[in-house]
């Protein structure tokens, strides 16, 4: 009995340790053989991305690299296409980091002073690709989308020089070369046009009016005009004839020559920008930025001109930052590319409903961007309101030297 119960024992303890074996092999057999398994190797980033409509640099890195900060690895990247990073295109073809170089990206804030304590935020990026070959740089935060005009590159032979750091333009050049402006009724005079695309399709496309980014194309150049390669004219279309103003003319690309014309011949060119759809038959004009190249800061004033905001590009979309404004003031009235405009709501007064007053309310802040004997175009920098409408009042906020 001794003996069987012995024998029982050790068999008992011998049953549990081979449970217990088989129960640890049970659970760890899942886990080596998922350590066998290859895991799902990580989407790779596409070598290019052909840009559209809405694309901008920090939405690109975002999508691509996980994280919007990095956007100047792209830039740098494509350097060859891109003049300013505000700036991208539909149909540019952009190269993208590769998976084997690590990317680093740091946010930077400028030391508070006394005025800008309150109100700067980080605006400034310092984005590195951790290679030997490409060294930091320093940009602003890209915040234009894709339907953009030229850059800065432009007006580089035109600004001041001297042994200080250079000084920046107050009104950036792209955003004067799209926006539009206010001519006499039919637009300006002796204008070229655009005659036809220069492509011999195989086979026949039913849309030939509509033209792209890099069509080659014949055009007849302004009057006046005796083209040689790499001029440049501006294509805009006609918009609304504005009552008591004039006729608003709108930007639609920019055309280089690509061959000077022979004797009675028609001048072949590209689109190289594009602000808007580019058909033919759009007229064109001298490619002309002198207006655009002005320097200082603008000076706040009192009681300044007041004016109306009398269109607004891109109706019926909710007019915001960056929208282009037209207002009843001109030349005449002294107003300058640079100038500062204040949208606002005019005080109102108690009525019988309503035994006080309101005060004024600011609406949005906006620069003079092109100035003619007919009216202003600005563009809007800051908003605090979402109303913007025709009829809104405006005056003048600060002058330029």
């Amino acid at each position: 009995m001794l003996e069987r119960a012995l024998c029982s024992g050790h068999r008992g303890r011998w049953m549990r340790f081979v449970t217990c074996a088989a129960l640890a092999a049970i659970v760890a057999r899942p886990r080596a053989l998922a350590a066998q398994q290859p895991t799902a190797p990580k989407p790779a980033i596409p070598r290019t991305h052909t840009v559209k409509r809405g694309d901008t640099l920090w939405d690109l890195a975002k999508l691509y690299l996980g994280d919007a900060f990095l956007w100047p690895a792209i830039y740098r990247l494509n350097t060859d296409q891109i003049e300013d990073p505000h700036w991208i295109y539909p149909g540019e073809v952009l190269k993208l980091p590769s998976d084997s170089g690590k990317i680093v990206a740091s946010a930077t804030l400028p030391p508070p002073t006394a005025d800008t304590a309150r109100v700067t935020p980080p605006t400034a990026v310092v984005a590195k690709i951790d290679t030997a070959s490409v060294q930091p740089v320093v940009v602003s935060t890209p915040t234009i989308v894709a339907v953009a005009p030229d850059s800065l590159a432009d007006t580089t032979a035109s600004m001041p020089q001297s042994n200080a750091a250079p000084t920046r333009p107050a009104i950036r050049l792209g955003e004067y070369v799209a926006s539009p402006w206010v001519d006499r009724a039919g637009g300006p005079r002796g204008s070229g046009y655009i005659i036809q695309s220069a492509d011999l399709p195989g086979i026949p496309r039913m849309e030939l009016d509509n033209l792209s980014l890099y069509t080659p194309i014949f055009v007849s150049p302004p009057n006046g005009a005796e083209p040689v390669e790499h001029d440049r004219f501006l294509a805009y279309r006609l918009g609304p004839l504005v009552e008591g103003m004039g006729q608003i003319v709108i930007p639609t690309a920019i055309i280089e020559v690509t061959k000077a014309p022979g004797p009675g011949e028609a001048t072949t060119a590209r689109v190289i920008k594009m602000f808007d759809e580019v058909k033919t038959g759009q007229r064109l004009v001298r490619y002309d930025t002198t207006a655009a190249t002005v320097f200082g800061t603008a000076t706040a004033v009192e009681n300044g001109l007041q004016a109306k905001v009398r269109w607004i590009y891109s109706e019926p979309v909710q007019p915001s930052i960056q929208s282009y404004i037209v207002l009843d003031m001109s030349h005449r009235d002294g107003v300058n590319p640079g100038d500062q405009i204040e949208l606002y709501q005019p005080r109102r007064g108690p009525t019988d409903g309503r035994p006080l007053a309101l005060p004024e309310v600011s609406i949005a802040h906006a620069q003079v961007l092109r100035v003619t004997d007919y009216g202003a175009t600005a563009i809007v920098t800051a908003q605090d309101q979402p109303k913007i409408e025709e009829g809104t009042a405006a005056r003048i906020a600060a002058k330029m030297p």
